[in-house]
């Protein structure tokens, strides 16, 4: 597996029980380094068969990058930096601007136990 990359499935709630793979990419990048539709690429080239893709990253997509996707109908969904803290705004881990010390705590330690 590619460094960044990462694998799962998610099982949608009954009545339906269908199971969805998903295969990913994260990029941690600075906010002025974009990531374009070569790296949305290779992740498409890695999906299978009913596979679903999802790419995250700290900065942002390329216009080309984001209409490549959907022009092309691509089962993959982007989520970039803000889409990011939008996520941890709405599961409330977020103390104003920064992420809650207590999460992050609760983070770290169970990553420590995993060891």
């Amino acid at each position: 597996m590619m460094i960044g990359a990462f694998f799962g499935s998610f099982r949608m709630p009954p009545p339906l029980g269908y199971e969805i793979d998903f295969l990913g990419e994260a990029k941690r990048y600075e906010m002025t380094n974009s990531v374009g539709p070569r790296d949305v690429s290779r992740l498409v080239a890695r999906l299978g068969r009913g596979d679903y893709g999802l790419f995250v990253t700290t900065s942002y997509f390329t216009k080309q990058a984001q209409e490549e996707v959907l022009e092309d109908g691509y089962p993959v969904r982007l989520f970039a930096g803000a889409d990011l803290v939008g996520v941890m705004r709405e599961l409330r881990i977020t103390r104003g601007d920064e992420i809650a010390p207590a999460w992050l705590r609760a983070v770290e330690d169970s990553a420590l136990k995993e060891l």
